[in-house]
């Protein structure tokens, strides 16, 4: 990747489920700095850590599986949150992740629910609603766990 980089065919070079740990080793040797990392990120699953470390090292944290594979669309708070918004779970949830600054990928072949995950920037949640939403963190993945590569 980085001589693909260095040889102007790709603008920049990024990485999916590294750990802190991953991306240490990788800062260690790398001659060229992920732009981006892309990680499954939803309230069962803040990252905060590896989001601060991103942060920190000026690497962008894209969200995936940000409904939680679905299984989050019917969680009690996500439910009371959409309706005191007028908004779906999905637009919650995907909105929950863009006010921590983190871009989402949602996936939908459905059009209306694509429409849906487009209108996410006419609203905001309350820093009481983004607090009860990160109190959900179980560390809990419903994809593939990273944590098991050292």
């Amino acid at each position: 990747m980085e001589r693909l980089h260095r040889e102007g065919k790709i603008k920049s070079v990024g990485v999916s489920n590294y750990t802190i740990n991953l991306l240490e080793e990788l800062l260690e040797y790398a001659t060229i700095q992920p732009a981006v990392l892309q990680v499954e990120f939803h309230p069962l699953l803040y990252q905060y850590e590896l989001q601060r470390f991103c942060q920190i090292h000026n690497i962008h944290l894209q969200a995936y599986s940000s409904l939680g594979c679905g299984k989050l669309l019917d969680h009690p708070l996500v439910v009371s949150i959409a309706a005191s918004h007028q908004r779906t779970p999905s637009q919650v949830l995907l909105r929950w992740a863009i006010e921590h600054q983190i871009s989402v990928i949602p996936r939908s072949v459905n059009a209306d629910h694509i429409a849906d995950n487009s209108r996410l920037f006419d609203f905001g949640l309350s820093a009481d609603e983004i607090e009860a939403l990160d109190k959900l963190n179980e560390g809990c993945h419903f994809c593939w766990d990273p944590t098991a590569i050292r």
